[in-house]
């Protein structure tokens, strides 16, 4: 039987068919010489070198080599980092953090951030030394000049390397949120947090001025609160670098509004910048409308301003003896002021 000649279709077909195989074997052809060129420069070109350092926290660069596993040779572009920094932050306890960065052809850059002593927490075998992301540093007599001494927190974990833990989940919150807004506002002047009795929680500012939270509610904003105004009354003089005294911030979630009252022991000692009676407050001359001496700050809003702690209840604020002496209520406040 004779064999059908193809038409002209079924050809053009045909000829349409192998130019698509011939571009598909071109394309995987391609691509494999372009892996394998790729896997050369990776396994053959592209190797550790260097090692180079960011701040090395105190330690010998050698000692952290060798930790991280990072030797000359090896594979730059294959090598893992994640673990080799977590084993850097575990093993050294003034490394804060670490972080291995590739350098490509072959250089390998190991940042370093150093672990700085924020807290000096007592504990049964002296102070622990905690950097303000609560990592535990190191365990010492004696509690490290110029941190905040913590009393009364009875930490748990006292491992260099490992994070701070406290068998009491309360006192967990009421460092970790006093912590958080020392941190966010930058507060570098806290001397001592006092938590030995939960319902008179106390924060002592410069060793002058000092913060009585009263239990452990509302912690966050109580210290946000204080803060703030404690910044308020030294913009507005009220306040000066040799005032003594204390804010009452124990019913700010109920009333947001906050007490303070002057040493009056310093202040007789040291009169601050006033009038001419002795006054330290700041903000005006005269006490609230109705002669008795302003008791509350509010500094998120509150019309009340800031407090007159020095003047009297009756509202006469001289004397000629100029030693700002009045009635019964000097310097005690109203009745909310306790």
């Amino acid at each position: 039987m004779a064999r059908t000649p193809r038409s002209a279709a079924e050809k053009l077909a045909m000829r349409k068919k192998k130019s698509r195989a011939l571009l598909l074997f071109n394309i995987i052809a391609f691509s494999v010489v372009v892996i394998g060129a790729v896997l050369l420069c990776i396994f053959v070109f592209f190797k550790v070198g260097n090692v180079t350092f960011t701040s090395d926290a105190g330690y010998d660069e050698a000692d952290i080599r060798r930790v991280c596993g990072i030797n000359e040779g090896d594979n730059l572009v294959l090598l893992e980092t994640e673990s080799r920094e977590k084993a850097l932050e575990h093993r050294f306890p003034y490394i804060e953090s670490a972080k291995i960065v590739k350098h490509i052809p072959s250089t390998i850059e190991i940042e370093i951030t150093p672990a700085e002593t924020a807290f000096s927490v007592a504990c049964d075998a002296g102070y622990l030394y905690v950097s303000a992301s609560g990592k535990v540093l190191e365990i010492a007599s004696q509690p490290c000049e110029g941190t905040t001494v913590v009393l009364g927190a009875n930490p748990t974990n006292t491992k260099p390397s490992e994070t701070i833990t406290f068998g009491d989940d309360s006192v967990k919150e009421v460092y970790n949120a006093i912590a958080e807004q020392m941190t966010k506002n930058e507060t570098q002047n806290v001397t001592e947090i006092n938590m030995t009795n939960p319902y008179d929680l106390t924060l002592t500012y410069d060793n002058r001025i000092t913060f009585r939270f009263g239990n452990m509610n509302g912690m966050s904003y109580k210290m946000a609160f204080g803060l703030e105004m404690l910044r308020q009354m030294e913009t507005s003089g009220e306040i000066t670098e040799e005032t003594v005294g204390s804010i009452d911030l124990s019913v700010v979630p109920e009333k947001n509004k906050a007490f303070y009252e002057e040493d009056r022991t310093a202040a007789s000692a040291t009169p601050a910048p006033g009038d001419a009676a002795g006054r330290t407050d700041g903000t005006d001359s005269t006490a609230n409308g109705d002669g008795e001496n302003g008791d509350t700050a509010n500094p998120t809003g509150d019309t009340d301003g800031i407090t007159d702690p020095a003047a009297d209840d009756s509202g006469d604020n001289t004397d000629d003896s100029g030693d700002n002496t009045g009635d019964s209520g000097d310097n005690t406040g109203d009745a909310e002021n306790v």
